[in-house]
């Protein structure tokens, strides 16, 4: 069999080699992808385990309400545990209070807490190395501030843990990365800008993008 000539050996390699490079990245955007999935799915199926364990749904509402509010009218001078009572159980009625105070926003904020405790204390010692092996593009300027915050995550990815905010004069992209459900729990009273639950909204929105084909990304 004759050898291939010297050039064309290496536009073969060179085809594999893009080839494989373009296999690489493929896997570790999926990787990444798939974790940044992970962490929020976790979070918000233990959230509503939560829930589902400590909360009883209470049925006929109204009709409580109207027994109450009949009850309190006509002895207006019992006490709480001699009228209302024994009309409507005090069980029933603490069941009511954890009803009411398993809203959305109570429940995004569970999830915020538990997404930041499971990513503190595992995921952000693998995440930024992952990301650091891939380099992040796009045309779309919307999305400019994702790649400005991904190169902020990268500056400071050596930095202490106990460096709990950015310091002040950072200049930390804001609009298109934090959603305005998050904005309370990433920046203070003051406007310092916390650095794990920014992270978290750095990667949920470069996953956005991933999956929305804004921002494409290869193996520097």
């Amino acid at each position: 069999m004759r050898a291939h000539p010297p050039a064309v050996r290496l536009t073969l390699l060179a085809t594999l080699c893009w080839v494989r490079a373009a296999e690489i990245t493929d896997s570790l955007v999926e990787l990444l992808i798939g974790l940044v999935h992970k962490i929020n799915a976790h979070a918000e199926r233990r959230v509503e385990k939560e829930l589902v364990d400590d909360l009883k749904r209470v049925r006929g509402k109204e009709g409580i309400l109207f027994a109450l509010a009949e009850v309190a009218v006509q002895h207006p001078d019992e006490t709480i545990r001699r009228a209302p009572f024994p009309v409507v159980a005090e069980g029933t009625l603490r069941d009511l209070i954890n009803e009411a105070k398993a809203t959305k926003n109570a429940f995004d904020k569970r999830v915020r807490t538990v997404l930041r405790s499971s990513y503190s204390n595992h995921y952000r010692r693998g995440l930024p190395k992952l990301i650091a092996a891939l380099e992040f593009r796009g045309n779309n300027a919307g999305y400019r501030p994702v790649i400005d915050a991904l190169e902020l995550l990268a500056r400071y990815a050596d930095r202490p843990g106990q460096l709990q905010h950015y310091p002040v004069g950072e200049q930390v992209p804001i609009e298109g990365v934090i959603p305005p459900g998050w904005r309370q729990a990433v920046v203070d009273a003051d406007g310092r800008v916390e650095r794990i639950p920014y992270e978290l909204c750095v990667l949920s929105a470069l996953r956005d993008a991933i999956r929305r084909r804004e921002m494409g990304c290869r193996v520097p």
